[in-house]
This record gives C-alpha cells, structure tokens and sequence, in this order.
C-alpha cells in the first residue's frame, strides 16, 4: 500500500487526488493532509481518512481546525513549521 501526504488538500486537486484514493481502497492511503486555511473542510477529509498528521498553514485556523476534528486521534500542526513537521513526519 502507497501512502500520501497531500498538499493543497481542500484545493481542486486535492479534492481530485481524494477522489482516486476513494477509487483504489486498499492500494493508497492517506498519510497526512494540508491546507493553507479552509479548517472544516479539512477536519472532514481527515475523519474519512484518519491520516497520522494533518497542518493548517494559516495558524489563525488551527483553533478551528482542533474544535471540528474532535477525538480523532491525529497530531495537529499549524503555521509554516507545522507544515514543515507535518511533511516531515509523513
């Protein structure tokens, strides 16, 4: 199984990019997602996912980010360096 850390993740090609690993269950799988500041649509990609570690790059989202993803046991990292542990650790 390939994994994948997505950047751009809530973008039209992350979007896209979801679609295909939707299509090939069991051949890819989410490692880590990206976003530069659309927290909710990224928690919702994350709950389908459950990646090991998710990064919002606009730090004034990461509250947001935090509140919508609840329990979902995955490390949390915002602002440029928490992209780069995010990519990092992936």
């Amino acid at each position: 199984m390939r994994s994948l850390l997505i950047l751009g993740a809530t973008g039209s090609i992350g979007r896209s990019t979801l679609d295909v690993v939707r299509a090939h269950p069991g051949r890819l799988r989410i490692a880590g997602l990206v976003a530069r500041n659309n927290a909710p649509a990224l928690a919702e990609a994350a709950r389908e996912f459950n990646p090991d570690c998710i990064a919002v790059a606009e730090p004034g989202s990461a509250d947001a980010l935090r509140q919508a993803l609840g329990a979902l046991p995955c490390r949390v990292f915002s602002g440029d360096d928490g992209v780069r542990q995010c990519v990092a650790s992936c």
